[in-house]
């Protein structure tokens, strides 16, 4: 992975996750960084299990990731799938979480985990597109 595209994902403070909803319409939520991340082939995300963010995962399993950094003119946009997993000790998770994170206090948290099919990175003016072959 190119060492911006690195340094933009470790560096962003929120990230734009879009679901797609019954009726095909992108419902996009703003995500504190990833709990676990792996380069940009997987994401996973602290959601409401109860949120709309989730029900859209149960019945539609394409999504979009986006970050980016201001002053550097820089952004990631990434195309893939998700999948909602189950928590299965919360109390082990909470060790991860930030205080915003904390404070919201979900009845019903779960992970919202992002694997990547494709991969558009700008910056300066440039852009370059990644596929990521199938595993």
């Amino acid at each position: 992975m190119d060492k911006n595209m690195e340094t933009l994902l470790a560096n962003a403070d929120t990230f734009m996750l879009t679901t797609i909803d019954n009726r095909g319409f992108p419902h996009v939520i703003a995500v504190s960084p990833p709990l676990e991340r792996n380069g940009f082939y997987y994401f996973k995300f602290y959601i409401n299990g109860d949120g709309r963010t989730a029900e859209n995962i149960r019945h539609n399993r394409t999504g979009s990731l986006f970050c980016f950094d201001e002053d550097q003119h820089e952004s990631i946009s990434l195309k893939g799938y998700l999948f909602a997993e189950e928590l299965v000790e919360y109390k082990k998770l909470a060790a991860q979480l930030n205080e915003f994170q904390k404070e919201l206090n979900y009845e019903n948290p779960m992970i919202a985990v992002f694997e990547t099919l494709s991969v558009k990175h700008y910056k300066k003016m440039q852009s370059e597109f990644l596929d990521i072959p199938e595993k």
